[in-house]
């Protein structure tokens, strides 16, 4: 446990002796009725410890990492690292569940591998697979390894090249431009940012973690009522605090209770009417109790932001006094009274939204159920897991009119580019699907690379077959700020780039995006006529809500879009949607909420 009370996965890559043991360790026993005698049968390893669920999810997730390492099939890294979240999110205990003999795979993340791999993590104390992989690992890096956002492909090149196994010798070998000398900047700016601890995590898993957590508080901890707010109602992108207004009738019961949940939640502390606790998943727990006649105002206080409460209380005045003297049971009630136009949360950050609300200027966010389409999809043609006509039949039963099937150029080699023959053998396979199809249409597209001197990877010979494109950068993100913009400028000339694909390149919590003088490529974009994606994928929302604000000031419509490897990934159009709320868009700014028709007719203007 850090110094803030979060756990952080350890040792990944060293050996077990060398785990820390973050609990107290208890014998676990297991109990049986024989012959009406109470029989007690210790486990196989005599005194194992009874495990919470951020010790097995660690496991899991170190052997995530050291597969990666492995250069596993990138779905099984993947499964693992989803599990890994799942676990640390869950209310229940593990370690009881599989005691008592339930089925883990009616959890979704887990099937029958990732099951057999927790019950042997409960039973044994230990993973057979995890501990191979650590032996053929130099527990020297153990130290280095404590740090998730580290990759520990690059960890291993450092330490084969300069010999460097701990977080010391690496700050002073950043600082001294050791590092940036002998790998190049990127690799200097990788490590800058992993060395950052930090106890966020992204919003999507926020979400996951906020049902099991609203699940617990209304079955297990007596609270009548529940609504997660602060950032996470705000949809911020990262979260460092899950934090909830409760209602209960014996809150103090509720605050012992929660120590409970996933086996073991350390409260830090509390008064009568909040609590606050370190979640084993990194973020901060913290409850806050109202009553029935003050839930609106509390409402809106906890929701936050301090920017935005700032300038509401130069309208009302203090809202804690309001608290005390007035009666809101609804937030509506309280903007009504001060004649304010609702704010939605995703709004709520400061900016103009108060001064809007006072001229009724708000407009009507888009929402999820207004999108028409997806305009970035996958197939098993490059990196995807679901076959083309499995992604089209999976959009069409979302009630979608287009998809577009958007599979990586040549150059991509890592993400299994097509060749051009392969690409023309989609086009035909496309036609002949839609020919099959009624209203639904799959648009012949392609994710192509931008590469270093600006030019697509595609020739416009076939380019001119697409119906749109999505054009984005793979590779070079060390270029210089100059460099990079002009590389996007010059793509932009092409007659035939439509959608600019997650502009920065970024992934939260873990790569920092490359750097792009966006008032130069947001004009050049009016200019042209083409458009910008906000890429849903839970790890980028790439674009930021502060650049969407700006595209959408400029008059240029946004693609919201899920770069979907899977038709499970489909449903993270819900994250891209909020984004898009954050950045005040109706459904008018937003490319694929149009009708098929017109969108053909847009994406045919870019030419």
């Amino acid at each position: 446990m850090d110094a803030s009370g979060a756990i952080r996965i350890s040792n990944f890559l060293g050996s077990s002796s060398s785990r820390p043991a973050p609990f107290s360790i208890a014998t676990r026993t297991h109990t049986a009725l024989t012959d009406g005698r109470i029989q007690s049968v210790v486990a196989q390893n005599a005194e194992l410890r009874v495990l919470s669920n951020a010790e097995i999810a660690d496991c899991l997730a170190s052997l995530a990492q050291l597969l990666t390492l492995e250069k596993a099939n990138p779905y099984k890294v993947r499964a693992y690292r989803r599990a890994a979240g799942l676990i640390r999110g869950l209310g229940e205990s593990i370690d009881d569940l599989v005691r008592s003999g339930a089925e883990l795979r009616g959890y979704a993340g887990i099937g029958e591998g990732i099951s057999a791999a927790v019950r042997e993590i409960v039973e044994t104390g230990t993973l057979k697979t995890l501990e191979r992989l650590r032996s053929q690992v130099s527990p020297e890096l153990a130290e280095l390894s404590t740090y998730p956002r580290l990759d520990p492909v690059r960890v291993l090149r450092i330490y084969k090249k300069l010999g460097i196994s701990d977080v010391q010798a690496l700050r002073s070998s950043l600082e001294s431009g050791e590092i940036q000398q002998t790998f190049g900047q990127r690799m200097a700016q990788h490590v800058r940012f992993g060395l950052v601890e930090t106890q966020s995590i992204l919003l999507y898993h926020a979400h996951q973690l906020r049902k099991s957590i609203e699940n617990f508080l209304l079955t297990r901890a007596g609270v009548e009522r529940v609504e997660a707010v602060g950032a996470y109602r705000r949809r911020v992108e990262t979260i460092e605090s899950l934090d909830f207004l409760v209602q209960a009738r014996d809150f103090p019961k509720v605050v012992e209770t929660v120590k409970r949940y996933g086996g073991r939640t350390p409260l830090l502390e509390s008064s009568s009417i909040t609590a606050r606790y370190a979640l084993a998943s990194g973020p901060f727990l913290c409850l806050e109790c109202a009553t029935k006649r003050n839930w609106g105002i509390a409402l809106i206080r906890t929701t936050g932001s301090r920017a935005h409460l700032r300038k509401l209380t130069r309208i009302s005045g203090s809202l804690k006094g309001l608290d005390a003297e007035s009666s809101f049971a609804s937030e509506e009630a309280f903007y009504k009274r001060f004649r304010l136009q609702y704010i939605p949360p995703e709004l709520r950050e400061g900016l103009d939204e108060v001064s809007r609300s006072r001229k009724a200027a708000i407009p009507e966010l888009v929402t999820q159920q207004e999108v028409r389409g997806d305009l970035h999809a996958h197939t098993t043609a490059s990196d995807g897991a679901d076959s083309l006509l499995e992604m089209a039949s999976a959009a069409q039963r979302l009630g979608y009119e287009y998809l577009a099937i958007t599979d990586h150029s040549p150059s991509l080699k890592i993400a299994n580019g097509q060749s051009l023959e392969d690409l023309r053998v989609q086009l035909r396979a496309i036609d002949r699907l839609n020919a099959e199809l009624s209203s639904f249409r799959v648009l012949k597209s392609a994710e192509v690379d931008i590469l270093a001197d600006g030019s697509l990877d595609l020739p416009d010979v076939i380019l001119r077959e697409l119906d749109m494109t999505v054009c984005s950068i793979h590779s070079r993100f060390s270029l210089s700020r100059e460099q990079q913009t002009n590389r996007v400028l010059r793509a932009m000339d092409n007659p035939y780039f439509t959608i600019l694909g997650h502009a920065t390149g970024r992934l939260l919590l873990k790569r920092p995006g490359y750097e792009l003088d966006f008032e130069r490529v947001i004009e050049h974009a009016r200019e042209r006529g083409c458009f910008f994606e906000l890429n849903s994928s839970p790890d980028r929302l790439d674009i930021s809500a502060e650049i969407v604000r700006i595209v959408r000031e400029a008059g240029i419509k946004i693609a919201i879009s899920t770069d979907s490897h899977s038709t499970a990934e489909y449903a993270t159009i819900q994250y891209g949607i909020e984004q898009a709320r954050r950045a005040s868009l109706s459904k008018n700014d937003v490319l694929n909420c149009t009708p098929l028709k017109e969108l053909l007719r847009l994406l045919a203007a870019t030419r």
